[in-house]
């Protein structure tokens, strides 16, 4: 699979006022960064970087064509606004090709609607995989498969296919469980348990009267 590429510019002046103007001209101001060079400042078309972002996540290593050239990156960060959601700035990392990196892998779940019946509910305790590797070898998400997932079985990262690349090695505890498929009927019985607790805790009015006539 082709690595996703978005297109980039240099920007010339770097402080706060200058960004804002970027922003209402319809970019997102960003920096490309790395280990022994110069950092780059560059912008973004907004509507682009939404589409891309929409379409690929912000995880895995992208290439960004930046003046003529392509540069392998990785987004550190996304700062959002907190009301509307817009990306605000973006922080990148400038890949070597020798050198191992570590990040975090988002996990996506197949063949949900096929494990989960009337009676049973899928569960997913895992949404993101730590490892390192080399730039190459950056998987853009971890593609985990229940379909054939029976009742009070569970998949953890050690029974995935990942777990045995050679090229990747995983940070996170092979014994973590990702998904399990549970009775759908347990959540509610929980519920109803605890409503019947607190009914037991509280006092009726003939005991409380009681209580007071005692006393």
């Amino acid at each position: 699979m082709a690595t996703p590429m978005i297109k980039a510019e240099l920007r010339d002046s770097v402080n706060r006022k200058n960004a804002g103007k970027l922003r209402n001209e319809g970019y997102v101001p960003g920096v490309i960064y790395s280990q022994g060079k110069e950092t780059k400042s560059i912008k973004i078309d907004k509507i682009e970087l939404q589409r891309f972002l929409s379409r690929h996540g912000s995880t895995g290593a992208i290439d960004v064509e930046l003046e003529g050239t392509t540069v392998p990156v990785l987004i550190k960060e996304t700062q959002k606004d907190a009301i509307k959601g817009d990306v605000l700035h973006l922080d990148m990392q400038q890949l070597s090709a020798d050198t191992k990196i570590k990040l975090r892998v988002p996990v996506v779940i197949q063949g949900r609607e096929i494990a989960e019946t009337v009676d049973t509910v899928l569960q997913q305790q895992l949404m993101e995989i730590e490892l390192q590797c080399l730039p190459m070898y950056i998987p853009q998400s971890v593609q985990v498969d229940v379909s054939e997932l029976k009742f009070g079985e569970n998949i953890t990262i050690g029974d995935l296919d990942i777990a045995k690349d050679e090229n990747i090695e995983i940070l996170s505890d092979l014994g973590d469980v990702i998904a399990s498929l549970t009775a759908a009927h347990v959540e509610e019985e929980e519920e109803d348990a605890e409503t019947e607790d607190a009914d037991l805790d509280v006092p009726t009015v003939a005991e409380t009267e009681e209580a007071s006539s005692e006393e």
